[in-house]
């Protein structure tokens, strides 16, 4: 008998799947995510304004001049800030598309049910991917705003842009295009590690230590390495395929290196594990919500240390 299966498959569109009443499917809003997006992409708006009252509060407490690198600065940590906003926004949009697929209103038609539900199946993992996508940006964006603040501090700044890895960034001044200026935040990097929290105690202030502290905690929370773990293996690895196959990662071919006997099986078609779309759900809404708190919490931190600084978060948050 010959075995069949599915063994390719396209569908032209991430459209949302509807109801039989023309109506999308009720998905878990998860509205304060959404909150926080918003809340964050708005902080671009106020760059500008909270550059002008920067560069009046460093006037007032007598900060060494010029003072247009610090402003220009400032401006920059805002515009970082709204586009983690809409990177988050851009994540939770592509989780709740992904919720749909999976939710039992949808209309699933009789004719084709097999090839519909494994298409509805990759189309939950690409949403997840998608969302994990812009999640990982974020982070990224985050950890490099982080950064960022403790650039504004001399003395923190000299002890960063001492290290012989930061050399490339060449200071990292605001609007840098330099990919040595844009450091990859991952579980296991010293910059994060090592050299932030050594930046922050030189800088003498209490609230560039406890913003880099809220950051680590990321960087060790188990959801954001699996995520990262995730990443790896669909980037830099072999993503499985979501339809079942016959060409395993273990090959086909084994052999006995005592004897030097070789066996060779035709294995039978079967779905690779590492494709549950609801494993990869699971990691993207893990991740969702761990990025949601980390920006929840972060948000007030940097508001403090842009402050000790001289420098406004938003007008009217700088101490003069």
């Amino acid at each position: 008998m010959t075995e069949q299966w599915t063994s390719a498959l396209s569908f032209s569109s991430f459209s949302v799947p509807f109801r039989p009443d023309g109506t999308p499917a009720e998905t878990d809003p998860r509205r304060s995510i959404e909150d926080i997006a918003m809340r964050w992409q708005a902080h671009s708006s106020h760059g500008a304004t909270a550059g002008w009252a920067s560069d009046t509060a460093l006037r007032k407490a007598a900060a060494p001049a010029p003072h247009g690198a610090l402003v220009n600065r400032v401006v920059e940590i805002h515009g970082l800030a709204g586009s983690i906003g809409e990177q988050l926004t851009l994540a939770w949009a592509a989780e709740q598309d992904a919720q749909r697929f999976q939710s039992p209103q949808i209309e699933r038609p009789a004719d084709h049910l097999e090839t519909t539900l494994a298409a509805q199946r990759m189309a939950v993992r690409a949403l997840c991917e998608m969302s994990t996508h812009f999640l990982l940006g974020a982070v990224h964006s985050l950890a490099n705003l982080v950064l960022r603040v403790l650039l504004c501090d001399a003395q923190a700044a000299a002890l960063i842009n001492a290290e012989k890895q930061n050399r490339s960034a060449k200071g990292f001044e605001p609007a840098s295009s330099r990919k040595g200026a844009w450091p990859t935040f991952s579980p296991t990097a010293e910059l994060w590690s090592r050299v932030l929290p050594t930046a922050a105690r030189a800088s003498g202030l209490g609230a560039h230590e406890i913003l880099v502290t809220r950051l680590l905690s990321l960087q060790q929370d188990p959801r954001f390495d699996a995520l990262d773990a995730r990443r790896g293996m669909d980037y830099h690895r072999h993503r499985p395929q979501s339809l079942d196959h016959r060409s395993p990662s273990s090959g086909i071919v084994s052999t006995d290196t005592a004897t030097g006997t070789s066996i060779m099986r035709m294995p039978s078609a079967r779905t690779d594990s590492r494709s549950d779309e609801q494993a990869v759900h699971r990691i993207c809404t893990d991740a969702l919500t761990c990025v949601g708190e980390v920006l929840d919490d972060i948000e007030p931190l940097i508001a403090e240390a842009l402050s000790a600084c001289h420098l406004a978060w938003r007008p009217g948050t700088v101490r003069s």
